[in-house]
């Protein structure tokens, strides 16, 4: 019986900074229109593997999950907040995500007492893995401050649980 390969999470390779930019552009694409049919894109294509490339990875602190170089989910933090938490379609169930906000979570810590994040309203897969992670819903929105115009939940959760 053969075992899959381990997941590593890890930093982005300076020395693959654009290509896994352009991976994790792809991933978040295909993440979205899977798991959110019919979810207006504010950006094109292009515009999302940019804004991948110039803010996320050069401004976030991004963590990636990668099993034998490939790039199955990553995860983005800017200060308090988790900006972006995706897996792969096909990859999800495999604890790929908790892995993530795990690293995400650890790292916050050392920073701010609470780590936030946004997640739209319809988006209940995302809602039931937050809530079963310890975060709590503490804001609805009505979609007026996302670019993608949908209701929206704010979530917090204590970074020293």
């Amino acid at each position: 019986m053969n075992a899959s390969p381990p997941v590593v999470i890890r930093r982005p390779s300076p020395a693959k900074f654009a290509a896994e930019a352009t991976a994790a552009a792809a991933l978040y694409l295909a993440s979205r229109r899977a798991t959110l049919p019919g979810l207006r894109d504010p950006l094109t294509e292009a515009q999302t593997h940019a804004w991948m490339r110039t803010t996320v990875f050069e401004r976030h602190s991004v963590r990636i999950a990668d099993v034998d170089g490939e790039i199955v989910g990553f995860a983005s933090r800017d200060g308090a907040w988790l900006m972006n938490l995706y897996v792969k379609p096909g990859w999800t169930g495999r604890g790929i995500g908790s892995r993530l906000l795990a690293t995400v979570l650890a790292e916050a810590a050392a920073i701010t007492p609470v780590l936030r994040l946004s997640t739209f309203a319809r988006n209940e897969g995302a809602r039931r893995f937050y809530e079963r992670h310890g975060f709590t819903a503490v804001m609805f929105g009505d979609g007026n401050a996302n670019a993608e115009g949908e209701a929206d939940v704010r979530y917090e959760r204590s970074t020293r649980d």
